[in-house]
């Protein structure tokens, strides 16, 4: 199946072996627009404006719901899956154990009051990373919760960012403009070439 979040406050789930265009299930519970949802292969991971984030288990048919208090941006579930990374309007992650709602750590330093920020988990589960108002992307140590790299990408609003699946490789989205940066220090691919 497929799912979708949407700003009329539920996530839809189509069944994609079916042709049938109606959703077979619609997720309603957010009490305003859903701003992120993640799917692993028997959960969906929702945050919402409503400052609360909600985990599906499809296979137990159990909702899990935690409360943030501030709007959140963006959701993604550790590389092990035992853990949600949860972004909000207070610029603030919070890395939350799956089961139990327990807050494994805080990170703070970047800027986000005002726009849908992505965030992210690095492959080995070993720092968390945002995207930020003040034109960085910021990474942080996951267990210390130190500031381990700012990146410089613009002067606007860094919007997106994305580890590519199998390379050692950081994708940024700002001012209309994605970058491709390699991990080595993060230098951005091409010589001077912003448009890479």
């Amino acid at each position: 199946g497929k799912g979708a979040g949407s700003i009329d406050s539920t996530v839809r789930c189509w069944d994609c072996r079916s042709r049938r265009p109606d959703p077979v299930q619609i997720l309603d519970e957010a009490k305003d627009g859903v701003s992120s949802l993640k799917l692993s292969d028997h959960e969906i991971l929702t945050g919402s404006v409503d400052g609360r984030v909600r985990r599906y288990d499809l296979r137990a048919g159990q909702l899990y719901s935690d409360y943030i208090g501030s709007p959140i941006t963006s959701v993604c579930f550790s590389k092990d899956g035992q853990c949600a990374l949860v972004a909000s309007l207070d610029s603030t992650l919070r890395l939350l154990d799956k089961d139990t709602g327990e807050l494994l750590g805080e990170y703070t330093g970047h800027r986000s009051t005002a726009y849908r920020l992505d965030c992210v988990l690095s492959e080995q589960d070993t720092h968390v990373g945002s995207a930020s108002e003040d034109g960085n992307v910021y990474f942080w140590d996951l267990v210390e919760g130190s500031l381990a790299l700012t990146l410089a990408v613009g002067r606007g609003v860094v919007q997106s960012l994305a580890f590519h699946p199998a390379l050692p490789c950081l994708l940024t989205a700002a001012e209309g403009c994605v970058q491709l940066w390699r991990e080595d220090g993060f230098q951005p691919e091409g010589e001077g070439d912003a448009d890479t």
